[in-house]
């Protein structure tokens, strides 16, 4: 009976960490668009637009997205060899712009469709839609406060100090008389919140950070502060605080620090009301910024379709994958260490004594590694030449140090020396499924783009492209 090749499918994050990289604006470089075929090579990728490009633009896609000289001058800036050439050359131009071009093809043909976003997607384009006019009226209040403390005569210091102020300047202007007893109730709740403990893990510790207070019966329309104009209740700065990111809020501590958030809270609707009344989300920068990221997500739902959807493996195409490659798989020689980092010299000298002793070095390392550490290591010519080196001329059962590191005075003793050897399919399964996913990827990836490349004209402008200033792009 033949047993059914086991199909493996593409871990999710390879996929996504491939997708990303293929569409994340430059960042696609590292998936291989740099074995794109020339633009304007025999395969008639490349065709003659109708009319002269202007001098601003290298070439245009389709009729309409083009790539100017500004975005490949901030392109090259934003990517660093090797995903573009290491150096200014016209053969170098020529690729780098065959990589943008690339990159347009892709949201010239994502932006034909019309795809459903993930929650997660829809709620990092709200938040963007959110903070690109708050940021802007936020400025401008900074800048009024900042013009106000200079004809007080006072001094202007840091932007956490001008925002405080224009906070305080703001709460004062509305008139805000604030409920002291109930500041302290509900500072009570914030108090009562469990705290993140260290020693949890980050899914842990991001768990109680999300966490809300807890309000008594009642609570919620207690009123914290007033002006003339109207009131906040707790409930509403609670719910206020909870659409708040927990990775950048403060919890606050006392009745005086509940006062500010109160303050923050309303400031903060203030500028809302400012930028939805000047219609900031249309201003043409803000408007490209969100265009630019509703088409970052339709190509990322586009690549994840054309290239990675029924991207699978099963176990017998990664053994040959991995018959045909065995010597990538090969372990170097290496030294295994004993390594502890202290932070005196005096320190890693006394434990240079415990480390030349056989059973009390293994009975050290067994401790740590039941308290969840490791003071094993194993080291590779290429992970440490000098230590490699003098730890391998040394020999097992010798020490070494103190030698004075970065982090402190490390000290070590030589265990074993681990002969090269060829790991076996199974050592490296997870290896080689990583290594497929990422070839096979970049093999689809560039299939996709030369298709897209013959159903789309490109235009070029060979005159813009030699007149690129190499000094402009000098290291």
């Amino acid at each position: 009976m033949t047993t059914p090749a086991r199909t493996t499918p593409p871990p999710r994050s390879t996929r996504a960490r491939a997708g990303r990289r293929a569409l994340a604006a430059l960042a696609a470089l590292a998936l291989g668009l740099a074995h794109l075929p020339p633009a304007g090579a025999a395969d008639g990728a490349a065709r003659a637009g109708r009319g002269a490009l202007p001098d601003t633009v290298l070439a245009r896609v389709g009729t309409s997205r083009d790539v100017t000289v500004a975005e490949f001058e901030r392109g090259w800036r934003q990517v660093q060899p090797p995903a573009r050439p290491a150096t200014f050359t016209p053969e170098g131009a020529r690729e780098f712009l065959d990589l943008l071009i690339g990159k347009e093809l892709l949201a010239e043909h994502a932006a034909r469709e019309t795809f459903v976003w993930t929650a997660d997607e829809s709620a990092q384009y709200a938040g963007l839609r959110d903070a690109l006019p708050l940021r802007v009226v936020f400025d401008s209040a900074l800048a009024a406060t900042r013009a106000a403390l200079l004809a007080e005569g006072d001094t202007v210091s840091g932007a956490e100090h001008l925002g405080i102020q224009a906070r305080e300047r703001y709460g004062r202007a509305l008139g805000l008389a604030f409920d002291d007893s109930a500041l302290a109730r509900i500072a009570q709740r914030f108090a009562a919140l469990p705290r993140p403990s260290r020693d949890s893990s980050v899914f842990a510790q991001l768990r109680v950070l999300g966490m809300v207070p807890t309000l008594a019966p009642g609570e919620a329309e207690l009123v914290l502060a007033r002006w003339p104009g109207g009131a906040i209740t707790a409930g509403e700065l609670i719910e206020a605080w909870g659409r708040s990111s927990p990775m950048t809020r403060l919890r606050p501590e006392g009745a005086g620090q509940v006062g500010d958030l109160v303050e923050n809270t309303l400031f903060e609707r203030e500028l809302r009301r400012a930028a939805e009344a000047r219609g900031l989300v249309h201003r043409p920068d803000i408007a490209a910024r969100l265009a630019q990221q509703r088409e970052f997500f339709d190509v990322e739902h586009f690549v994840q379709r054309e290239v990675y959807r029924d991207l699978r493996a099963d176990s017998a195409t990664l053994r040959r994958f991995f018959d045909g490659r065995r010597e990538q798989w090969r372990l170097p020689l290496r030294v295994r260490l004993i390594s502890l980092t202290l932070r005196d010299r005096e320190q890693a000298e006394a434990m240079l004594l415990t480390l030349a002793d056989e059973a009390r070095a293994e009975s050290l390392a067994a401790r740590a590694l039941r308290g969840g550490a490791s003071y094993r290591m194993d080291v590779s010519e290429a992970y440490d030449s000098t230590l490699f080196r003098r730890a391998l001329a040394a020999g097992t059962g010798r020490t070494l140090g103190p030698d004075s590191t970065a982090a402190g005075w490390r000290v070590s003793r030589v265990t074993e020396v681990l002969p090269a050897r060829l790991r076996e399919f199974h050592e490296v399964r997870q290896l080689v499924t990583q290594a497929w996913y990422g070839e096979e990827g970049e093999r689809r990836m560039v299939a996709l783009l030369a298709r897209l490349r013959r159903d789309t004209p490109v235009t070029f402008n060979e005159r813009a492209l030699a007149r690129l200033d190499p000094a402009r792009f000098a290291p």
